[in-house]
């Protein structure tokens, strides 16, 4: 209770703060309130509209709601831990809150929310964190009836799952809808369970679309939006004014453990390709490319001699004997399009190609040195990596530069794990208030290239390096534990 005394107070000193400026200038209230006839003209207009909205809620949360259920699940753990400890602590899973013990073995129970979404099978859609590793799952209809469920099929990488219930008549499925068409403003539901209260619906709008990098799934596209959702919610139905599923509720971004404004929704879309994999293989198949993707910068664009970082993702580095390799794709290329659709966003252009099936062809435009190429390149079946070597912390001096730099010897290449072939200088220490450290130069990076020059000595780098001058950009090719970077950055 403590802890929410200063959100509270907040709020009272917001209502407080805005009564004093309303008693303090009551002339200027007078200049901005329209004249009596106009307020009666406005309120007779909008009296229709809104009643139109309330039976329009009225009706999705009456459709709607028999399709989402409560989901309980228990599991055995050995020791006590964090429910999920691979999420930053901003963003919290709307999932009910473990009992852990003193020692030993210990059961884990939480409570989250799914969808129904194939009732004449009894398929269920919901969350990866809902029920991954569970002993038992439980689901309970909105009519109070409960049966046992199992699983058919989890995938951690977009935080989904499907289960199954048996012997269940009489469900309600809730009919899919197309996320893609969804526009920011427009009003959704939230439908779920939140801290066990059953067919809980809040309303809200879509807030944003495509959210990334929020650090819940490897694979992000989230819709976001203000309705208020909290734990429990997870796995249930976010859906449009016309009643259809567009989202999973899946994270929210809190401090308080609980509902402040930011909730994110695994996109319909999205949800239904791994939904249909699950089901018919059990596990969800993606394919890859083979190259790493950053976004463009003003710096970036400049050291590359692009005229304008509004357009298209900078290839950082290329696979050996991946598909891009194999069809002629470089590093410094500038993807443009994928299939014939412009691509500005790295997250897009990866989950794009992520749920391609593989084997199948992709089309894509790229600019190189000033040309622009079309390679058709043949995806194959995304490989799982190995394990990222740890950064190494060497302390060292700054010079004018901003980072230190040593030639990489055979216990850094051990230590960084960099593979044989590979040659560059090891990053020893970068100054927090460089150019290169807001550009993203860290400790343990290996610089491999410099303005497109390769690098395989301090002496080589040095002799590149002194030869920009101030306004100059530098334009670093750098290999960071398994991915290739781009980093550009300004001389002072």
């Amino acid at each position: 209770m403590k802890r929410n005394t200063p959100y509270l107070l907040a709020l009272s000193l917001t209502g407080i703060l805005g009564l004093g400026v309303g008693l303090a200038a009551p002339q200027l209230t007078s200049l901005v309130t329209p004249p009596v006839e106009a307020q009666t003209s406005q309120s007779q207009k909008s009296v229709p509209t809104l009643n139109k909205l309330n039976e329009d809620f009225i009706a999705i949360s009456e459709t709607v709601t028999p399709a989402v259920v409560s989901i309980s699940m228990s599991k055995t753990l050995k020791a006590p831990s964090r429910s999920h400890p691979q999420v930053p602590e901003e963003f919290e899973e709307f999932f009910g809150a473990p009992f852990p013990a003193p020692r030993g073995e210990q059961k884990q129970q939480g409570v989250g929310s799914g969808v129904i979404v194939d009732a004449a099978k009894g398929y269920i859609l919901t969350n990866n964190h809902v029920v991954a590793d569970a002993d038992e799952i439980k689901v309970t209809l909105s009519d109070r009836r409960t049966f046992k469920a199992k699983i058919i099929g989890t995938d951690p990488r977009t935080d989904l799952a499907v289960i199954q219930v048996s012997g269940a008549k009489g469900l309600r499925q809730a009919s899919l809808g197309d996320s893609k068409d969804l526009e920011v403003g427009e009003w959704v539901l939230a439908i779920g369970n939140p801290f066990g209260l059953s067919s809980t619906v809040t309303a809200g709008i879509i807030s944003a679309k495509g959210r990334a990098n929020v650090g819940v799934a490897d694979f992000e596209d989230f819709i976001q939006t203000d309705a208020a959702i909290n734990p429990g919610n997870s796995g249930g139905a976010l859906v449009n004014i016309k009643g259809e599923l567009i989202g999973i509720n899946t994270a929210i971004a809190t401090r308080s453990k609980g509902y402040m404004g930011i909730g994110f929704a695994i996109p319909s879309n999205m949800a239904k390709q791994v939904m249909q994999s699950l089901i018919n293989k059990g596990k969800v198949s993606r394919a890859q490319l083979g190259v790493f993707i950053q976004p463009l910068d003003d710096s970036m664009a400049q050291g590359l001699g692009l005229k304008d970082s509004r357009e298209g993702i900078l290839v950082s580095g290329v696979v050996n004997g991946s598909p891009a390799d194999k069809a002629g794709i470089k590093k410094y290329d500038v993807i443009l399009k994928l299939n014939g659709k412009s691509i500005n966003d790295s997250n897009q252009f990866r989950n794009q190609v992520a749920m391609t099936p593989s084997g199948s062809s992709v089309e894509i435009e790229i600019l190189r040195n000033g040309k622009t190429m079309t390679f058709k390149p043949l995806l194959r079946e995304m490989e799982n990596t190995g394990k990222a070597a740890e950064n190494m912390q060497t302390p060292a001096l700054q010079d004018k530069r901003g980072f230190q730099l040593q030639d990489l010897n055979p216990t850094l290449r051990q230590q960084l794990q960099v593979p044989p072939a590979l040659q560059g200088v090891v990053v020893t220490d970068v100054s927090p208030s460089s150019q290169a450290y807001e550009k993203g130069l860290r400790e343990g990076d290996l610089i491999t290239e410099i303005n497109r020059a390769p690098v395989r000595s301090l002496a080589q780098f040095n002799a590149e390096f002194n030869k920009l001058k101030s306004g100059d950009v530098a334009l670093l090719a750098v290999q960071r534990e398994q991915a290739s970077v781009v980093i550009a950055f300004e001389i002072p």
